[in-house]
Parts: structure tokens; sequence; C-alpha cells
């Protein structure tokens, strides 16, 4: 999934003291009146008050909108989540904004451990949350803002902060990477309240369902609750798979959609059945299990060899959880996301134009690549046989903007998120699934989610 995690996790150094900064008002009209590519709702709306430095209704920054003057200087710090965390950073989270005064003290280093008095979370101030999750590999963090703007069915207006935390590269799922886990947890952690002023009561911390069967997990968040003084949580892999379809499937889409989540740890995903209710499937295989699946059983054979033989055993599993489900092969739109799948879009169709999915009672948009089944083929060709030409698509139709994101993006693919083998293995569970569900044959509308926002 790419950023809602890509929107999901981005952040620059704040002070350690208040943060102010200045009001400003946008109704979606550029100065220029033209679209700007970093517009993701085009056309006006009706005018939004704004805290940072791009508008949470359109995305236009302060400098490109008419009339978004800067007022005098208010204060931004923290209050309440009150729901999961699964489309962004793998949950979903919700915030409000407001202001108050006097503003609360800043986080001292030394009182951190100290300072929560309950495990829960409680809202104590501001208008910002903080939502860590421990994956298979990798820790990641948000920032969550809620404003005090309504939707129409009453709840707060959610936006994820663009500002980035850097994700720390511990594979929690090894018992051995515990200690690791549990530092990295604790530094990202104090990073957050530190960097944004957020009370440790409204910093949510919890466990990917890759995790779930992980033999040290309970040893592991009493570890965590020790380091932070907040509870973790694990998620189940159809907790996980329910919450990802409702926070990444547009309502007026509920009842045509498959959605596969392809992990470090697991695949799992969910469709709604003839009643509206969800049907989740999961498989406990995900781009790192997989991977330590096929090295357990390589011997003497080349990894991709090996994969082949494991395979069978992974076509099985999808293809009895099919039997059982026969409605993962009946919905007309498919939507893939996890770290695999954007891989995939990112390495094989760099340069297309994301298409955006908007409703009139929905205040969520969300940003969608179309790939094709032989995008796959092509995916798993170039992860095997030629990785110059993985590691190098043409960017020519790329504006600029896009290119720079698509080599940094690679970048990252290629010597901090996966290894080759990974890839390879990632390249394999998609190809069962697009065999299996049948991609090819029977789906309209087969997507990548390269962005969720909320406006």
């Amino acid at each position: 999934m790419r950023d809602v995690e890509n929107d999901l996790s981005n952040l620059s150094k704040w002070c350690f003291e208040s943060i102010m900064v200045q009001k400003w008002k946008c109704s979606g009209v550029s100065k220029d009146g033209q679209q700007h590519s970093n517009q993701f709702s085009p056309g006006s709306h009706e005018p939004q008050e704004n805290y940072g430095d791009d508008c949470v209704m359109c995305g236009l920054t302060r400098e490109q909108v008419v009339g978004g003057g800067s007022k005098s200087p208010v204060k931004l710090t923290a209050i309440s989540i009150v729901a999961g965390i699964v489309a962004a950073l793998g949950v979903g989270s919700w915030v409000v904004l407001r202001w108050f005064q006097p503003p609360d003290p800043p986080v001292q280093p030394n009182d951190i451990e100290s300072q929560c008095g309950t495990d829960k979370l409680v809202k104590k101030s501001g208008s910002l949350f903080g939502a860590i999750e421990v994956g298979s590999k990798g820790i990641k963090g948000k920032v969550i803002q809620e404003l005090e703007t309504l939707n129409a069915d009453g709840s707060k207006l959610v936006v994820f902060r663009k500002e980035k935390i850097e994700e720390r590269n511990v594979t929690a799922i090894e018992p051995d990477s515990k200690s690791a886990t549990v530092e990295s947890v604790k530094d990202m952690f104090i990073e957050i309240q530190e960097r944004f002023n957020i009370p440790c009561e409204q910093i949510v911390i919890y466990g990917s369902s890759g995790l779930d069967q992980a033999p040290h997990k309970t040893i592991l968040a009493q570890e965590v609750q020790q380091a932070t003084g907040r509870a973790m949580e694990f998620l189940t892999p159809e907790a996980e798979a329910n919450l990802a379809f409702d926070g990444v499937v547009p309502e007026w889409r509920r009842g045509e959609v498959v959605l596969t989540d392809i992990g470090s740890g697991n695949t799992k995903g969910t469709f709604l059945n003839s009643d509206n209710q969800h049907v989740t499937f999961s498989i406990p295989f995900g781009t790192v299990t997989f991977t330590d699946e096929v090295k357990r059983i390589q011997g003497n054979a080349g990894f991709q060899e090996a994969a082949e033989g494991a395979k069978k055993e992974l076509t099985q599993l999808i293809s009895n959880e099919i039997q059982r489900k026969p409605g993962m092969q009946n919905s007309p739109r498919v939507y893939l996301s996890g770290g695999i799948s954007w891989a995939l879009s990112t390495l094989v169709r760099p340069c297309s134009e994301e298409y955006s999915v908007t409703g009139k009672q929905e205040e969520r948009f969300d940003s969608f690549v179309p790939i094709r089944s032989e995008d796959i083929a092509t995916f798993y060709y170039n992860a095997t046989q030629a990785q110059k030409a993985l590691f190098e698509p043409n960017l020519d139709a790329c504006s600029d903007e896009r290119r720079a994101e698509v080599l940094e993006d690679i970048e990252k693919i290629r010597n901090d998120i996966f290894s080759t083998e990974n890839l390879i293995a990632g390249a394999e569970i998609l190809r069962v699934f697009d065999k299996e569900l049948g991609f090819l044959e029977n789906r309209c509308s087969l997507s990548v989610l390269r962005k969720m926002r909320f406006r």
C-alpha cells in the first residue's frame, strides 16, 4: 500500500518547544487558475481553515491559493484517537483539531516513561495523535489529526499529517530481534512526543496481524508496555482485513470489491457477502514468511527453483480458501495493497496516472493505479531474470516530480525494504492469486492502492 503509506509515513524535524503556526484559509482556487500536480481534489470547495503548508481539502499549498494569506499565529497541540488504524499504517485512526491556552508544557525526555498514568487511550489535550505499528518487518509511525469539521454522518474529519517519521527496520517477527524491536518502539514513542508535543495517552501501539502467531508476542507486548507505559495489542488477520476494507473501499463500491492485502507476515483480504457482511480470508504466507519457507526447503536448489516447489503449498492454501468462500472470485474489482503490491506498481507502472474514486456523500477519496494481469508476469520475469530492467524502468512518461519520487522509492525497494528473495517470493504470491482468482479472465478492474486521503 503506497502510503497511504506514502501519506502514512512522512515527517520533518520539528522543534522540541511548542510550535507556532499560521492559520490560513483555502477555497480550492489557485492563483493562476490552473490545476496543480499536488492538487488531489480539483475545483473549488467550501472555505477551509488550515494550519500546515497544504490545504487538507484539496492539497494546494498556501502560496498557490487565492486569498491564502496568514492570520495571527495559533497554537497546534494534541487531542483524541477515536477508532482503528488499518488503511494507513496498516490500521486506521482519528483525531480533532482545536486551539487552547495555555499550552501543555513540553514533554521532558526524563519524564517520558513515567508520565503515563494509564495504558488506555485517553483524550487529554490538543489535536494530534500518534500511532505506532509493529509489523513483521519494520516499525512505522504516523501522526493523525482530527479537525473540528464533521463528515456527513457526524463523525470527525480525519487527515494524516505528511511529516515524515522514519521507519525502523527491525524484523519483529524473529524472536532474536525482540530487544531491538522494543528499543525501536521506545525510540519512536519518544520521537512522536518530543517532535509533536503529543501526550503519551494519545499514542496507540499495536502489532500487525503478521505477528499474531509469533511465539514471543506476549513477552514482546509486556516489554513494550514496560518501556513506554502503553499497552500493545495484536490484530488478528481477520480484524486487520476488515479494518483495511472499511478504510480503503468507498461506501458506494463495497459490494463490488475484494481487497487483497499481501503483507510481510501473511496475506489477508475481505469482501462483502449478499447480506452485506464481511467475509475474510487469510493465508499464513506474506513476502517475508514465504521467503523463509522457500529457504527452509531450498537445499541445493536455487531460490527461484525452490520457490516453484513451495508454490504448490501456497496454491493449495488459496484454492482451499476459494472453495470455502467462492465470493473471492465473484467481485468485479480487485484492490491490491501491501508492500509487494506497491513495489509492483512502482517498478512496472511507475508513470501510470492515478485515478481517484470519489463520492458525493463521502469525504474520503482514494487514488489507485490500474494494474493488468500481464504486469504481474512482467514483475516476476524481471525479478527472476532481468533485475537491471526491474530496477531501471522507463521513466520517460513521468513528470519531473513523479520521476524524483519513483527514483527515491526504487532506492528504498532495492536497498531498504526488500531483498532479491523477498521480491521473487512476493511475485510468486501475486502470480498464484492472479491464477487462482482469475484476474485476467474475471475482473473488470485490478488496481493497486497508491494513496488514501481524507478531506
